[in-house]
Formats: structure tokens, sequence, C-alpha cells
């Protein structure tokens, strides 16, 4: 068999969404399409695709998979991401000329994290072949229970630079502000400890997803201001990407639920899935 793997691009839109519906028949044309068309108008990134890949074999698109770049800029430097996203094949092109457009995908370029935070159970085998690692093994629905030591206050996003956070975190809590998500900043005796979370509903329960945090011990140790902000935004519970149960947060913890894989360096903070498919296609 021979096939091609090439870059999508606009052109290939039409196509893709045909095959992403024909993968993920819970998702409408609609919404690929918004999600291509978001992840079209970003700018481009060095040495990175914009968008994905796609399988072709005869002149015919017969796979797709999403590659979402972005630079993560924190305390300790700068790392780039590209999360995996969407992979689908057709079942003429399954086996090797699937794990060859996956493989190609995740190994374009080198100090690069790749993540992959939504994989399918019948697909962990292929991609921890090709190198992926497990990140978090489940999720924790809770509340916190700890306060700090001293003084804490929850201060909004727009007020981090003049607190003396980072240029480039300060940037990314007003942008993912901006995408609809919640940011803020704990202030505490100790340190700013910064957090962003993404409204999401479990069954009929509003919760807040956890999608940037430094260390879990700043959650933890700063959990009933937190849990209290959050609940006055009308979101009782947060869900937290861990591999078990969290001393401080109070909850069930669920094995295998949406578990999250990388490849490449470790990250710098405990969870970072800004900049991601979380984003720019949504739940």
């Amino acid at each position: 068999m021979t096939f091609d793997i090439r870059d999508l691009s606009e052109a290939d839109f039409p196509e893709a969404i045909r095959l992403l519906c024909e993968g993920f028949p819970q998702r409408d044309a609609a919404y690929w399409r918004t999600g291509l068309e978001r992840l079209s108008g970003r700018e481009p990134f060095p040495d990175t695709v914009r968008i994905g890949h796609a399988l072709y074999d005869g002149g015919q698109m017969r796979g797709v998979v999403l590659a979402i770049p972005s630079i993560h800029e924190g305390r300790t430097g700068a790392q780039t991401f590209v999360n995996i996203s969407s992979w689908y094949v057709h079942s003429s092109h399954r086996g090797p000329p699937a794990k060859a457009l996956y493989g190609h995908a995740s190994s374009r370029c080198e100090n690069v994290v790749y993540t992959n935070l939504s994989a399918a159970a019948h697909t962990l085998k292929t991609i921890t072949a090709i190198g992926f690692r497990e990140w978090s093994a489940g999720q924790l629905l809770c509340i916190g229970t700890q306060s700090g030591e001293g003084r804490t206050r929850i201060v909004a996003a727009k007020h981090a630079r003049s607190a003396g956070l980072p240029d480039s975190i300060c940037r990314t809590l007003v942008e993912h502000e901006k995408f609809g998500c919640i940011s803020f900043y704990v202030e505490s005796p100790a340190k700013l400890s910064p957090f962003i979370f993404l409204r999401r509903r479990v069954k009929l329960l509003p919760c807040a997803q956890l999608i940037y945090c430094e260390s879990i011990g700043d959650l933890v140790s700063n959990g009933r201001a937190i849990c209290a902000a959050l609940a006055m935004r009308g979101l009782p519970a947060m869900i937290v990407d861990t591999s078990g149960a969290v001393s401080g947060l109070r909850g069930k913890y669920f094995p295998g639920r949406a578990s999250k894989y990388l490849k490449g360096p470790t990250p710098a903070l405990a969870i970072d899935h800004t900049y991601s498919e979380m984003i720019y296609l949504g739940f």
C-alpha cells in the first residue's frame, strides 16, 4: 500500500470534516468547521504546522490528525507544546498507515512537549509504542478543604501584571479569560499562584476543570478560597487531572477517566492544558 502524509490546509477542510464526522459521529460538521477555522486563524509557530496532517492515497484523503502548536512561557523559560488531537483513519488504512500518520504528527520536532489530552482506550497501545507516557491516570471530582497560612486573596487576572507576575503568565491568564475561562491568581504571604479553570458540566453538575496550575500544592493549600471563588460563579466542584486521590482535596477519584499522555520533555507546570483542543475545539 502506498500513501502520502501532507500538512493540512484550508483547501483540505471539506474532506477533513467528512472524515472527522465519520470518526467522531457525536460531533456534527459545524463543530469541526468552527474548530478548524479557529486553528487556521492563529499565528504560525516556528518549526510547527498550523493545523495538522492528512493521510492521502491515490489522491483521496484517508486519514486526518490535528496538531495544535503553542509556546508556553513560565517562570523557568519557554516550552513548545504540540497537542495531538482528533486522530481518525478510514478502515481501509488502519494499521501501519494510521500509525505512520500519528508518528509523523508527534515526532517532527525535537525538544517539543507532545500531548494527547483525550486518548481513546483502543489507541493507547499505539501511542505508547510511539513514545507517549502517562501524564495523569484519571480525574478527581472534588472540593478544597485547606486554607493557606496568613491572609489569602483571590485576585482578578487583570491585576496580575501590577502584582508582579511575569508578563508571559499575565498574558496567558488574560487571553484565556477572553476564551471564556475563569482566570485569577491567589495572593498569599508565601507567593502569587496563578490558576485557569474551564467551565464544564458533568451530567447535571456544573464544574470547573483545572487547566493551568504551577503545582498541585498551590491548589491544595489554597483550596478552600479557590472553591469559594468558584462557587460564587455557580461552580460548586472542581475537576482535577491526577493519578490518584490527593490529600486536602475531598471528593471522588475516577481512574482511567480522561487520562492524559505526553511525549518529550516533562512540562514545567503540574497542569498545563492551555492553548489546546480544550480551548479551540471544546467538549
